[in-house]
């Protein structure tokens, strides 16, 4: 079971992340996001770690908002401060919120070449489905 795979919109793009576990698919989704954004790339220099704690507390009506905020969130710390994350750890999830670690690096934007602009992640067409292999979902991306 691949990690997450691109999907085709017909003015915006999308993944379909899979994950043996509510966690991984979580993590598997913030992968394909920024999959997206780097054009494949997701590679890194060791010499330029960066580490944010994230953290989402919140009452949600359904795992799928949750999911959404997480990878909101994100994007909103790699548009502010330019940190291109390429491994995640969600520590804990559950109706009340996530709690999570994400890695990366500084990018100079005059200097690194991004594939993909993500203005926003969205609900349409979002469910969260379990499966004998674990869970899986369609996300798209407002581009």
């Amino acid at each position: 079971m691949k990690p997450y795979e691109i999907i085709e919109h017909t003015a915006d793009v999308g993944i379909k992340a899979n994950g043996a576990t509510l966690k991984e698919l979580f993590e598997n989704a913030a992968r394909g996001m920024f999959g997206i954004i780097g054009g494949g790339n997701t590679q890194q220099p060791t010499n330029a770690l960066s580490q944010k704690n994230i953290q989402i507390k919140k009452e949600v009506d359904g795992l799928e908002e949750l999911l959404v905020d997480w990878l909101s969130e994100l994007l909103y710390i790699f548009n502010k401060d330019r940190i291109f994350f390429s491994d995640f750890k969600v520590l804990e999830l559950n109706n009340s919120g996530i709690s999570g670690e994400a890695f990366g690096h500084r990018v100079d934007l005059s200097k690194t070449t991004l594939q993909t602009e993500i203005k926003a992640c969205t609900f349409h067409g979002l469910k969260i489905e379990e499966h004998k292999s674990g869970f899986s979902c369609s996300i798209i991306f407002d581009v």
